[in-house]
């Protein structure tokens, strides 16, 4: 194999990283330990919970290339792993790498959040490795990570038993089940190219676009009980509400083209829901947060993101897919 430059490798490991994507897990670690402490909780605990969460979440990345590489080879051959640009050794280091890094921090929260962290490792694995072509059982395991990573940050500043952290559970659940759906029907061919049982291969497209809508659906109105529960101020209200519009618009866009539905306008939905899920998470993350860091944060993870979605996500939507006539990236 030839020599790959540390440019060439430096940007295929940014790829691998996916940074449209990896703020949200660390979003949902800081809104639970906002909830679970009433704003109450340690500064550094709450970032570290935030820093934790989104270690483990390019850990799982890094485990689907690994383990994807075979399908990879034959269906996407320019990602990192298939293309050469990164061995497989190295992609399973940087996995490990990343687990043990965030053990590390866990531990330093608590022996509650090391379980849990050693749990959400599992479930990563078991996504890439098994539940990924089990239909709903692989939207519902993304949807559970979620879940982890809102307890992550409960369980670090408080308990995860108060009665807005559940219901924030319910609606991690659905919200993340819903749009990791909506990532399969994009990767609709070449997931039925490669033989994977997801629900738009296995029940069709138009029967996926009704069931994510209706998971999103769901996680919409326990959001609205949820934040009518807080009672927060004006920002946090004007977050959540400019994501349950997008959310609304994405969804009833896709049920309402589900007959016709291909893996452009699939995408196209899936780039708003990066945007939609930044809105919503640092919307209850300001129910108690000072304005100043809200909007600072919101700012931040909103830029880099649509950022990363036109630099890099957009470039390689036009590399070719063999063996089918379209292909995708990571379902998240």
């Amino acid at each position: 194999m030839p020599r790959v430059s540390r440019r060439v490798k430096a940007l295929a490991h940014l790829e691998m990283t996916r940074p449209y994507t990896m703020f949200h897990a660390g979003l949902v670690a800081v809104a639970g330990a906002e909830l679970a402490s009433g704003g109450q909780g340690a500064p550094w605990r709450v970032a570290l919970a935030g820093v934790v969460t989104i270690c483990g979440w390019e850990a799982g990345l890094y485990a689907g290339d690994y383990y994807d590489r075979e399908l990879d080879a034959q269906s996407k051959p320019f990602r990192p792993v298939p293309s050469g640009r990164v061995s497989p050794r190295e992609a399973f280091l940087t996995m490990v790498g990343l687990i043990l890094s965030g053990y590390v921090c866990a531990l330093a929260l608590g022996p509650g959040n090391l379980a849990l962290a050693i749990l959400t490792t599992v479930l990563g694995i078991s996504y890439s490795k098994t539940f990924k072509a089990k239909a709903l059982l692989g939207n519902f395991d993304r949807g559970v990570l979620g879940v982890c990573a809102a307890l992550f940050g409960s369980l670090a500043v408080g308990t995860p038993a108060h009665g807005t952290v559940l219901l924030l559970l319910v609606v991690v659940f659905l919200h993340d089940s819903a749009s990791n759906l909506v990532g399969t029907i994009r990767d609709v061919d070449g997931d039925r190219a490669a033989g994977c049982a997801t629900v738009p291969v296995v029940y069709g497209v138009p029967r996926a676009a009704a069931i994510s809508a209706g998971l999103a659906l769901g996680g919409a109105l326990a959001g609205i009980g949820l934040m009518v529960a807080l009672a927060p101020g004006p920002l946090a209200w004007t977050l959540f509400v400019g994501a349950l519009v997008l959310d609304a618009s994405v969804y009833l866009g896709l049920v309402s083209e589900r007959s016709v539905l291909n893996r452009a306008r699939a995408l196209r939905a899936h780039k708003y829901l990066v945007v939609e899920r930044l809105l919503l998470f640092n919307g209850f993350i300001a129910v108690y947060a000072p304005s100043s860091v809200s909007l600072i944060l919101l700012a931040g993870t909103l830029s880099a993101s649509v950022g990363a979605q036109v630099l890099l996500r957009d470039r390689h939507e036009r590399q070719p897919l063999h063996g089918s006539t379209t292909h995708g990236l990571v379902q998240g």
